[in-house]
């Protein structure tokens, strides 16, 4: 069936996304492939042939960096438009320690860097990367992107999963500074765990609100095998949680695109852009919609579009700070009962449970 729609590409992938990069309501797919261009699927659709898809990485201008590994579709600045992350593995030659410390101190190096390509809108990609202080030498491997302090934009967290007994290289968050590029915050956050992290999953463990951060450790030597980790959120800022429910639609409303509409503090109202899904190719985060609302004063409405029926249901004013289940084709919402569950102690700042 490959052959049949275009998607018989050969290559050492490792990673693959859906997502509809264009909003024509059909899903794209991306490749990321060590040792090869990239590649971008765009879904034509059903044709006197069959459904089929047409290869335009490079038309698209993403088809770097070559040396690739975890890679996801996100809306990093809520235009609506899904942007895209491929993050580097650095190089094989042994030179991977040097060039990761060479770009901690600022040096020259010769590795690839991790990329991050802005939706243009049109079908093709910009390359923001250095402009949005994204253009990192990095070992990733688990990886995923979340909202770590409920602001409403996506922040990223990055695990490095080069296997060597040599290999210590911490781990990388990145905060979203309101779209306009992203921050190191890795020291004060205290997320800089050292082992190697071949999974990152964002979810709400303890039903607080924020979204705390499990790494998963794995292709360590048996000598050198760390303890996975979970670090939860102090996070305190607005949000609201969704459970969908689809009937036409698959039952966890995967693929649906929900935005919310808040008035600010200032009496602006802003736009949130998600997607439900798992996040990236190397971690599954949570299903339901843990969405920051940062400075709102409150909801104005919520609109969510089904994948399968393309109806959009829209919620007038619902609470902040409370989690609500939609159903596809249903008017209104219901109100969810979901308690805190204290997770235990840990150090501060975000706490670390091993």
């Amino acid at each position: 069936m490959a052959s049949e729609t275009g998607l018989d590409h050969v290559g050492f992938v490792k990673g693959s996304v859906w997502g509809d990069y264009d909003n024509d309501g059909r899903l794209d797919l991306f490749l990321s492939r060590i040792g090869a261009t990239n590649l971008l699927f765009h879904n034509d659709g059903p044709g006197d042939h069959g459904w089929s898809f047409s290869e335009v990485g490079e038309r698209a201008g993403v088809t770097q960096p070559v040396k690739s590994f975890p890679t996801w579709f996100f809306d990093y600045d809520n235009d609506g438009w899904l942007d895209l992350v491929v993050a580097t593995f650095a190089e094989f030659d042994g030179s991977a320690l040097h060039q990761v410390a060479a770009d901690y101190l600022g040096l020259p190096v010769d590795s690839e860097r991790s990329k991050l390509f802005r939706n243009r809108g049109d079908g093709t990609f910009e390359d923001v990367s250095e402009r949005a202080g994204f253009d990192r030498v990095l070992l990733a491997m688990g990886a995923n992107f979340g909202d770590i302090d409920n602001d409403g934009w996506l922040d990223v967290y990055l695990g490095t999963g080069e296997p060597a007994l040599g290999t210590l290289v911490p781990n990388v968050l990145l905060r979203n500074d309101e779209g306009r590029g992203f921050v190191d915050v890795t020291a004060s956050a205290g997320m800089g765990n050292l082992q190697k992290g071949h999974g990152i999953a964002f979810g709400d463990v303890d039903n607080d609100g924020d979204q705390d951060v499990y790494a998963v450790m794995g292709g360590a030597y048996s000598g050198d095998v760390y303890q996975n980790i979970l670090f939860e959120n102090p996070s305190n800022a607005h949000w609201i949680t969704l459970r969908l429910v689809g009937t036409e639609s698959n039952r966890s409303g995967i693929g649906s695109r929900i935005k919310v509409v808040v008035r600010t503090t200032n009496g602006r109202t802003r736009e949130i852009h998600r997607v439900v899904g798992t996040g990236g190719s190397f971690g599954s985060s949570s299903l339901q919609a843990e969405i920051g609302l940062g400075r709102a004063e409150r909801i104005e409405s919520i609109a969510v579009s089904w994948p399968a029926s393309g109806r959009t249901d829209t919620v007038e004013g619902p609470p902040m700070d409370t989690v609500i289940r939609v159903t596809e084709g249903r008017a209104g919402f219901e109100v969810v009962t979901s308690p805190p569950v204290p997770l235990g102690h840990g150090h501060r700042g975000n706490e670390a449970h091993p």
